[in-house]
């Protein structure tokens, strides 16, 4: 599959299909999936991708620009994990698991990443912390600055 354009997607940012696999297999939810999807997807300075969360695991790689934070949160009263993918820090993909929710900002330039989902990514199983949310109260009782993070 060759790339098109980028679209503007809800949890922030823009994304362009790369890759869909035509092998299926069945998730642990027994729905039928491709084994594997890959997007770019990217975020100018000042843009967020908002607490989201998939069904399966996700691995982001880091193509273009300084770098940039992701921030993990199992959704207990725990901080989220943060962790930097940039030449400075020496990393430049990380895996998320299945249920980890997930948000992204640049460091300073525009980014682009890469995602591979696998099992392939379905939208029915994307999900974003609602802004009225327990998960949404419960993220900013830890920190009052992590709202950013939560569509408003």
């Amino acid at each position: 599959m060759k790339p098109t354009a980028f679209i503007d997607i809800p949890e922030g940012g823009r994304f362009c299909p790369v890759f869909k696999s035509d092998r299926r297999l069945t998730a642990p939810d027994a729905q039928p999936r491709s084994a594997l999807t890959h997007i770019y997807y990217t975020l100018n300075p000042g843009e967020v991708s908002h607490f989201h969360r998939l069904r399966s695991d996700e691995i982001w790689s880091l193509y273009q620009g300084t770098g940039l934070t992701l921030y993990l949160w199992d959704g207990t009263m725990k901080p989220p994990e943060v962790i930097t993918l940039s030449a400075q820090s020496g990393a430049f993909c990380h895996a998320i698991p299945a249920g980890i929710w997930q948000a992204a900002e640049p460091l300073g330039d525009t980014i682009l990443v890469g995602c591979s989902v696998a099992p392939g990514f379905e939208e029915v199983d994307f999900e974003l912390i609602s802004p009225r949310s327990e998960q949404a109260n419960r993220l900013i009782a830890i920190d009052s600055t992590l709202s950013k993070f939560i569509v408003s």
